[in-house]
Formats: structure tokens, sequence, C-alpha cells
């Protein structure tokens, strides 16, 4: 049977491309398997106890998961075209980095779930894998042409940079393999210069537990000194994908940004804040962790004022809110304000005391 070129053939089939959705295609079997590179990261602690494909890297690395499955449909939505800049300069805002702004994994569901229907009429079985912990979405993305792994760890297409989201389609159907490229970085390391934090000191490997955007989405206590480089962000950092040559095009429109007012979001209803923000990763679904990035990104960024909201923060009931409240005041030198006996008969907290008790010596 003569080779068949999925892009031609969904053009056949009256399948439309949406604009800025790549598609390519690989054989299966494949013989990729990526379990013992995601098991290195996790022995080496790099994963910084993230769970998604680290939790069963012998399934999530694997290539071959369907006897049934002849091809693999991998599709790339570009999300980088005239977007605003995530860089927030006014006093008392917060930043979201551009990965972040929106749901950007809607395009590839709505148009994966269109293939499913289409194959699905001719019955012939698919699987999708879609921000998933159990495929590890990059497995197929240098094979199948669109690209290569940056030293970020980022996956970069021509044209393109890393302002990409991958998704991955099983099917039951025989698709020509694309040829695979051979394009890299070469001599560029713009992406481990520009990190704030030094997470990218080892090329094409990310140290999560050095990443801002990890801390920004994880439960743990964020470090003292990850809080000062966190700046004004309230979720997300991207700072090695804005420094990317590939990703650099010239519809970045500095005048209009996407920055939001974190005194706003720190007094927002909890819940109306996990709908605002529906898309966000947020830990337990639990609102109080986007207003403890707030707080952070406030103290760092504040207003004149900003200490008056932070004073009357230490009477929360959440233990998260008051313990990053006392660092707040510190940080912007009102720790002082703080009645020592009254604070003390008050808090009940050992992890809130013990806070306190660093800060004030």
């Amino acid at each position: 049977m003569k080779d068949i070129n999925v892009i031609n053939y969904l053009n056949k089939s009256g399948i439309e491309i949406p604009e800025y959705i790549n598609l390519s295609a690989v054989s299966l079997p494949s013989l990729e398997n990526k379990s013992t590179e995601i098991k290195n990261i996790k022995n080496k602690k790099k994963h910084a106890d993230m769970k998604f494909t680290f939790s069963n890297p012998d399934y999530s690395g694997l290539g071959d998961k369907f006897e049934w499955a002849k091809s693999c449909i991998i599709v790339s939505y570009n999300y980088g075209e005239n977007y605003k800049t995530n860089i927030a300069s006014s006093l008392g805002n917060g930043a979201i980095a551009r990965f972040a702004i929106e749901d950007y994994y809607l395009p590839i569901k709505r148009f994966i779930d269109q293939l499913k229907l289409h194959f699905d009429k001719l019955n012939l079985k698919t699987q999708e894998f879609i921000d998933s912990p159990n495929h590890y979405d990059r497995l197929f993305f240098q094979k199948s042409g669109l690209g290569w792994q940056g030293k970020s760890s980022m996956m970069l297409a021509p044209g393109i940079g890393p302002w990409q989201l991958i998704g991955n389609l099983y099917v039951e159907k025989e698709f020509k393999p694309f040829e695979e490229k051979t394009y890299s970085c070469g001599t560029c390391n713009l992406c481990q210069i520009s990190c704030p934090t030094g997470a990218l000191d080892n090329e094409y490997q990310i140290d999560s537990t050095k990443c801002i955007s990890y801390w920004l989405q994880s439960p743990k206590i964020i470090p003292h000194e990850m809080r000062i480089k966190i700046a004004n962000r309230f979720y997300g950092c991207d700072d090695c994908l804005l420094s990317c040559p590939p990703g650099q095009n010239k519809f970045i429109n500095f005048k209009s940004s996407n920055e939001v007012d974190l005194n706003e979001i720190i007094n927002m209803d909890n819940k109306n804040l996990i709908s605002k923000f529906s898309w966000f990763y947020v830990p337990k679904r639990n609102a109080d962790y986007l207003k403890r990035n707030a707080i952070i990104a406030l103290a760092n960024n504040p207003r004149s004022d900003s200490y008056k909201l932070f004073e009357r923060l230490l009477d929360a009931s959440s233990e998260i809110i008051r313990l990053y409240s006392v660092w707040a005041l510190w940080r912007v030198d009102k720790l002082n304000t703080i009645n020592k006996n009254n604070f003390y008969k008050s808090e009940n907290s050992k992890e809130v005391l013990s806070e306190f008790e660093r800060l004030i010596k």
C-alpha cells in the first residue's frame, strides 16, 4: 500500500488544519523509549518531587504503548503569535508568564477530538495524550521532524522556538513517517544566561528545584532566597523562553501587558479566584497558594501602603497566608510594626512563629 502523508490525507478528508497547528507523524512500532531518561532525572532529584510523568516512567516514557497502533500523529500548537508581554511594570502589579495567559491546550484538544471523531467513523482505534502524566509529550517530537530539544530542555521549532505545546494521537492507521531533521542550538546558550536562578546550568536538563515556575506551583514552603528571585511574578517564569532566538518575533506588543492587580487577587473570594484561573495548576485547587504567590510578588513590587494589607492578613484564617504575610512585612521593612506580645498570644502555628523568629533577629 502506498504511504500516506497525514497532512494530504486530512486535506482530502475535508479536515482543515487550524492556524498555528503543526502536524507530523511517526510509524509504529518506533522503538522509542525515554523511560531511562525520565528515571535519571528522578534519581538525581532534579524533578523536585513532581509526580506527572515521573510517577510511572516505564509507561510514560514508552513509545510503543499499543500493539494495535500503526502511527502516532504529533500535534503542536504555536501559542507565541500576537501576544501581550508578560512584563508587569506598575507598582502593585504582578506578571503572568506567557505560557499561562490562557489554556493553550484547548486548540490541541479541539483538533484531536475532531481527528478522533473522523477515525471513529472508520472504526479505527485511537488513543490521545494531551498534557497527560501517562505520556511524555515530547517523546516523538524530534523523530517526527518538528524540531529539536533546546538547552533549556524545551522543544524548539524553526520560527516558533519554545512557544508551543504538544499533543499525541495514536491511531490504527499507517501514515508515512516524516523525516527527522538535524536542528540544534549550536553554541547558543542564551537560555542558560537568562535564567535568574541557575536552573539551566546543565545543558538540556532543567533542575526543577531551582525553577521559579516550579515553586509557584508547589505546595511546599518556598525557600527565602527563591522568594526574592520570584520578583513580581504571580504565576510562571519564562525568561529562558523569551531569550531563545528562534522564538523571538515581530509580534511582541510591549505597550500592552498581562499584569494583574495583586491586591485584587489577595482580596478575592477563593472560589472565584480558582475559577478566574481555572487552567492554572494549583495544589489541591487551594486558592491560598495563588494568594501566597500574590503576597510574594506584591512584597517585591509594593505600593507605598501595601504593608497595611500585610498587617491585616496576619489575622487571616489560613496559615499559608499568615506565614507569607510575616515575610512580606519583613521584605518591605515593616516587620517592627508587629506587636510581639500580641502576636505570640494570638499565633498558634509553629511554622508561622518560626518564620517570625527567624526574620525578627
